[in-house]
């Protein structure tokens, strides 16, 4: 009897461990499928590339919590750090950010679409610009209607440029968002969500198109130091956006085969935009001597300037007495009368010096060798104001003497 009360008992005790266990493999279940349900989800928030591929998710979110609130006790015992409530919560959150990523992307995707055409049209118009700068540009005479038209083409077309170059960088602006600037490495998702293959072809090219139009610009005009100012200021803004968000551009919108060479061809273009501009000041100021009849040695920087002024001087100096005196003033007067310092000196001086395309040495040297010149060309003849003084000295003298003559023979007679 007491052998078969054993028994059962033992029974018993096998039975309710093999309840408990199932039990606790049923709850470690009920936990794993939560765990690899919730990573899935979360996986897709991610690495969805569209609000389409987006939306079917909240659904499934939806899903989980019904599926599994009635395993909330043992979800909050099981789950680390969140519990189940905040970790539901946590997906709605992600959920939501990520459709916001996507509203925002097609907005700015929009914005790129209207900013494409615009610059086409911009495009369009300054290439037709350019064309009648570089006719007029080109023609040797130039009547007071022609120069005027020309001044006012050019205008027009540096504005016109500007406002392409506004929209451009605007266009950069919208194809990076700021939520991608930040990153350190893009995934495929991040660029499928920034790319659509249309931008692919478009925006590099703009970029390009933009510098080479700036560079032609540059070198179909003439012009001042405060139009140069304008375009360094223009140039400045486009090489800080670009510094900012172009190795993210190219990481994204160039093959893969082609990034080293779109880099290396846009960093190209902005040095030889850079230079275009050193080198305009340096045309425009042989440009002013040419139209004066003072043709000089060709020169691209401050060094090569001042030997080219110093020895078109020794010439002019040397030919002291060959040429007629006339001819030899009259070359002076252009040169620096009409053209050092009517424009020069005071036009281009200060430019030259603060952006360090001229030394103040330098700047001395040449208008030392213009004094020498003016002064071998005008004596100043300043012995002739000696004499001068010497002789008015001997007048007084001897007026003064002429004077004390006749009160000395005074004083003689009375003493007699």
């Amino acid at each position: 009897m007491i052998r078969k009360y054993f028994n059962l008992v033992l029974v018993l005790f096998f039975f309710t461990g093999v309840i408990n266990i199932s039990n606790a493999q049923s709850d470690r279940e009920i936990v794993d499928n939560f765990k690899a349900e919730y990573s899935a989800i979360e996986k897709s928030i991610k690495d969805a590339t569209s609000l389409q591929e987006l939306q079917p998710v909240a659904d499934k979110i939806s899903t989980l919590n019904s599926n599994y609130l009635v395993h909330k006790d043992l979800l909050d015992k099981s789950l680390y750090p969140d519990k189940f409530d905040e970790s539901i919560d946590k997906l709605n959150k992600a959920y939501l950010l990520r459709q916001g990523d996507f509203s925002t992307i097609d907005v700015l995707q929009t914005e790129v679409g209207e900013l494409k055409q615009q610059v086409e049209v911009l495009n369009q118009r300054n290439n037709e610009l350019l064309s009648q700068v570089q006719r007029l540009e080109a023609q040797r005479d130039k009547d007071a209607k022609t120069i005027k038209k020309l001044e006012k083409l050019v205008v027009e077309l540096r504005e016109s440029i500007h406002e392409r170059d506004n929209l451009v960088l605007a266009m950069i602006d919208s194809l990076m968002p700021p939520t991608m600037r930040d990153k350190d490495v893009f995934s495929t998702e991040d660029k499928s969500e920034v790319a659509s293959q249309e931008q692919r072809d478009n925006v590099l090219n703009n970029v390009k198109t933009t510098i080479r139009d700036n560079i032609k610009f540059i070198k179909a005009t003439s012009l001042k130091p405060d139009d140069l100012k304008e375009i360094k200021e223009q140039q400045k803004d486009f090489i800080n956006k670009w510094q900012k968000v172009g190795v993210r551009l190219v990481e994204v919108y160039a093959d893969n085969d082609k990034k080293s060479e779109e880099l290396k061809q846009i960093d190209d273009l902005f040095n030889e935009w850079n230079a275009a501009v050193r080198q305009e000041a340096w045309e425009s100021i042989n440009e002013e001597f040419s139209l004066n009849g003072i043709e000089l040695r060709s020169f691209r920087n401050g060094e090569d300037f001042t030997a080219s002024v110093e020895t078109f001087i020794d010439d002019e100096l040397k030919n002291l007495g060959v040429k007629s005196e006339e001819e030899s003033k009259r070359i002076y007067a252009q040169f620096a009368d009409s053209t050092w310092f009517k424009t020069i000196q005071p036009v281009w001086m200060t430019y030259l010096v603060e952006n360090k395309m001229l030394t103040d040495e330098n700047k001395n040297k040449m208008e030392s060798k213009i004094g020498e010149w003016k002064n071998a060309l005008y004596p100043s003849n300043w012995w002739i104001y000696v004499v001068i003084a010497i002789v008015i000295i001997a007048i007084v003298a001897f007026i003064l003497t002429k004077r004390r003559k006749p009160k000395s023979a005074e004083n003689i007679s009375l003493k007699e």
